[in-house]
């Protein structure tokens, strides 16, 4: 009898053994943890094997796993989720959290975009909301004394006088020294806009006209100078003394707001 007792003992911690190892169909959903959206294509494998399966359009799966197991979750944008198998467990239905991390600042340079400590080419901003500050009449003055490298002359003190800016110095001698100005994309050739003639002293007019003066300072969003040779990728020969990128205010979706200055 002994014997018998503690052969039927052995064959009952045997048959609990088996019956708890053994690989049991798991189902479930994986959904968005923040709107509940069902996630297609969400890679589920059992951890340390090559076993898995994905999930299907409406977010749903089915599994053998036994208890034990760790079922890992991963999809793209997401934050993986580990979760694991008991003896109980039938429906496995799981949340995953968006993968919110930290961008750094990017700069977008011809027809790519990098980080802006990789660039090799010389790009330098202006605050413009610090820059429009006093008496400015023109672009080219909220870029006097703020960038290195970049000089911004007068002509004369007459209003809508042309400005004469070199960026990083004279290039040439015989070739003009001045950079290209793009304003909302569309670049904008700075040649003298003064009449032709004499005026009334009877003497030819030497001061050029700014072509930039049409455009009101306030107006402006940012302003972004290329500093070297690099720019001539985009925009060809005439970018060889850098580019002046102007990029004005714009209407934008939300409440109306109304701002005065004066």
């Amino acid at each position: 009898m002994m014997k018998r007792a503690t052969t039927l003992t052995v064959l009952l911690f045997t048959c609990i053994a088996v019956a708890y190892g053994q690989p049991r169909e798991i189902t479930g959903t994986v959904t968005d943890a923040t709107t509940g959206t069902p996630l297609p294509s969400v890679n589920i494998i059992i951890k340390g094997t090559l076993t898995g399966t994905i999930t299907d359009f409406d977010g749903l799966y089915s599994i053998n796993a036994s208890p034990g197991d760790t079922l890992v979750y991963s999809f793209i944008g997401y934050l993986p989720q580990q979760v694991g198998v008991t003896s109980n467990t039938t429906i496995l239905d799981v949340a995953l959290a968006e993968d919110v991390a930290l961008l750094d600042d990017i700069v977008v340079v011809g027809y790519g975009s990098q980080r802006r400590a990789e660039i090799t080419g010389s790009v330098a901003s202006v605050d413009v909301a610090q820059a429009d500050v006093g008496q400015v009449a023109s672009p080219q003055e909220l870029l006097q004394g703020r960038i290195s490298g970049v000089n911004v002359i007068p002509n004369s003190g007459e209003p809508g006088a042309g400005t004469s800016i070199q960026i990083r110095g004279t290039s040439s001698i015989s070739a003009g020294n001045e950079p290209l100005y793009v304003i909302d994309g569309i670049p904008i050739n700075n040649t003298n806009m003064t009449p032709g003639g004499a005026d009334q002293g009877g003497v030819a007019a030497s001061n050029t006209t700014d072509p930039l003066a049409m455009i009101n300072p306030q107006d402006i969003k940012s302003i972004q100078v290329l500093k070297d040779a690099a720019a001539t990728a985009i925009y060809g020969s005439e970018g060889a003394n850098g580019v002046v990128l102007v990029e004005t205010k714009r209407g934008q979706a939300g409440l109306v707001q109304v701002e005065y200055s004066g």
